[in-house]
C-alpha cells in the first residue's frame, strides 16, 4: 500500500497520530487535522444539498496531497501557523457546537491571517470536492454527482503523475 494512501486511511479511522509528509522533518499532529477537519465541516456542514466536507472526504483530501513532494512547505506551514492561531484564540473551538464554531470562524476572519487562512482552506475543501476520488476526497462521487458532472476519460489510474525515473516507460 502507497504511503499517502495509508495515513489518508489512518485519519479516516481517526488513528493517526503523527503524519510525516515526505519533505518536512518535523511531524504534523492529529490536532491539525481535527482542527481543519472541523473548519471544513463549518465550511460545508451537513443538512445541505451538497455532501458535507465529512461526507466527501476533504480532510483525507487534504492529508493525501499534502504528504506528496510537490505540496509546498510553506503551505503546509501555513495551515499549521493557522490553525494554530484559531486554536489559540478558541481554545474550546473542537468543542463548540455547530453555531458557535461558525461565529469564531466569522470572528477570526476579522484578521488578515484568519480571512487568508480561511481561504486557504475553503480551497484545498473545494479541490477536495471536486478532485477524481483517486486522491482521495470526492468521496462516491459526491461532488460529481451533486454538480450534475460527467468525468472526461481516460480518468487517472494512479494517484500522481510517477516522474520520469520512476516510470517503467522512460
Amino acid at each position: 500500500m502507497k504511503r499517502r494512501i495509508f495515513i489518508a486511511s489512518s485519519i479516516l479511522a481517526g488513528t493517526l497520530f503523527a503524519l510525516r509528509p515526505q519533505h518536512q522533518k518535523s511531524p504534523v499532529k492529529l490536532e491539525l487535522f481535527k482542527t481543519l477537519e472541523a473548519v471544513q465541516e463549518v465550511l460545508f456542514p451537513k443538512g445541505l444539498d451538497a455532501p458535507s466536507a465529512s461526507e466527501f472526504g476533504a480532510t483525507a483530501y487534504l492529508a493525501n496531497v499534502s504528504t506528496h513532494s510537490s505540496f509546498l512547505a510553506s503551505d503546509l506551514r501555513f495551515l499549521k501557523r493557522g490553525a494554530t492561531k484559531l486554536m489559540e484564540k478558541y481554545s474550546d473551538f473542537l468543542t463548540q457546537d455547530a453555531d458557535k464554531q461558525e461565529e469564531s470562524l466569522r470572528e477570526f476572519t476579522q484578521s488578515k491571517l484568519g480571512e487568508n487562512w480561511v481561504a486557504f482552506v475553503l480551497y484545498f475543501t473545494i479541490e477536495g470536492l471536486l478532485s477524481d476520488p483517486i486522491y482521495g476526497g470526492n468521496r462516491n462521487e459526491s461532488g460529481w454527482k451533486w454538480l450534475g458532472h460527467h468525468t472526461g476519460q481516460p480518468r487517472p489510474q494512479k494517484p500522481f503523475a510517477q516522474l520520469l525515473e520512476e516510470s517503467s516507460d522512460v
